[in-house]
């Protein structure tokens, strides 16, 4: 992966509220690229293609389509080679509300497409992670993971209070994630060579997912 020493956009990404941005981010190839570059750092599409089942020349036509969203952006200060292009993601993530997308049933539609893309890749990960857990990471991590649930009694605004706080403590620990990945990125090769003596030997990518929303007693599967 590139080095991640150069200065990010300073731009954002907006929540998405045009049905065509939904439309075109709701693609699981577009989707997956957006995360590969937004988790680890600039990329070429050869690149790209270690992580997405497709052709790098498909990879381009998508990257285009990000970049027209506005998730993705070039990148050519990393290009050593001037026929590489290198792109790099542009902070923010992809975030939308269904209640922006109420008004016509075309827009439920895609709002329902986006939702079931997200939702499954969240799912396929926990199942990936309950099958292989114990052979492929063992006890430290085991003990370690959490999982949790539980049923609280709120209005709208207290749930949204709730989001607001869970929000801020993700984002606290965000920016604790990316502080480490600069600094390893900053350091190069010695950094990587270093770290399998030191505690960032002990890091890995951890997927975090939290859902808060109503449900009727009533309505509950019964076993």
């Amino acid at each position: 992966m590139a080095d991640e020493r150069t200065s990010e956009p300073a731009e954002s990404t907006p929540a998405i509220t045009d049905l065509n941005v939904l439309r075109a981010i709701t693609n699981p190839i577009r989707f997956r690229l957006y995360e590969v570059l937004a988790t680890r750092g600039p990329a070429t599409a050869a690149r790209l293609a270690e992580y997405v089942s497709a052709a790098p020349g498909s990879l381009s036509y998508h990257l285009r389509q990000l970049a027209a969203a506005g998730y993705v952006e070039e990148a050519p200060d990393l290009g050593g080679d001037a026929r590489e292009r290198w792109w790099r993601a542009v902070p923010g993530g992809i975030r939308f509300s269904p209640a922006d997308f109420l008004d016509t049933p075309a827009a439920r539609a895609a709002v329902d497409a986006a939702q079931q893309l997200a939702v499954g890749r969240r799912l396929d990960r926990l199942r990936r992670w309950q099958e292989t857990a114990v052979d492929r990471w063992g006890a430290e991590w085991l003990g370690a993971s959490v999982s949790s649930d539980m049923m609280l009694y709120l209005t709208p605004d207290e749930l949204r209070q709730f989001g607001a706080e869970v929000g801020e403590l993700i984002d606290r620990w965000a920016e604790r994630s990316r502080d480490h990945r600069a600094a390893q990125s900053a350091q190069g090769t010695a950094s990587a060579q270093s770290a399998e003596t030191g505690s960032d030997s002990d890091r890995e990518e951890i997927f975090l997912f939290v859902h808060g929303f109503p449900v009727d007693p009533s309505e509950e599967p019964r076993p």
